[in-house]
């Protein structure tokens, strides 16, 4: 598992590892577990429960978010498809762009505006320990 911390920390991206089976005690928890059935991808494994989970179907050429959340902290897992994800801290005004691949998953701190700029067609899972608040919901155009 490669992990990547940007924008002070407050955005984490996590490359899950494929392990193919069996698998030990040292097998990390998020993880893409290679099955003869397919593929199974744990990605969230915490003590807060999910409270809020989406699809969000990624059509090449288009770029979905250019918000930010004052409350909401978010992860997207990328299940196929390749994006630019573009940030930028509210507070710091401190900019970056991650490239992801499927497989990737990003953790978003509230104060960070966000837009997925995608390059692949492709399909995620967003989810939250916060429930959808559409007065969250703020709008910063990055691209």
């Amino acid at each position: 598992m490669n992990e990547t911390k940007l924008i002070s920390g407050k955005v984490v991206k996590i490359s899950l590892a494929v392990v193919q089976p069996p698998s030990g005690p040292e097998t990390p928890v998020l993880k893409r577990l290679a099955l003869p059935q397919g593929e199974l991808a744990q990605f969230y494994d915490g003590a807060d429960g999910i409270r809020y989970i989406a699809f969000i179907e990624l059509l090449a050429g288009n770029s979905r978010g250019n918000h930010y959340h004052k409350h909401k902290e978010e992860w997207i897992y990328l299940v196929r498809g390749e994006l630019s994800l573009v940030l930028q801290d509210m507070d710091s005004k401190e900019k970056a762009t991650v490239p992801m691949a499927a497989g990737d998953l990003v953790k978003i701190s509230p104060g960070v505006a966000h837009t997925l700029k995608i390059i692949q067609p492709g399909d995620a899972i967003e989810f939250s320990t916060a429930r959808f608040d559409a007065s969250d919901i703020h709008r910063h155009v990055l691209i």
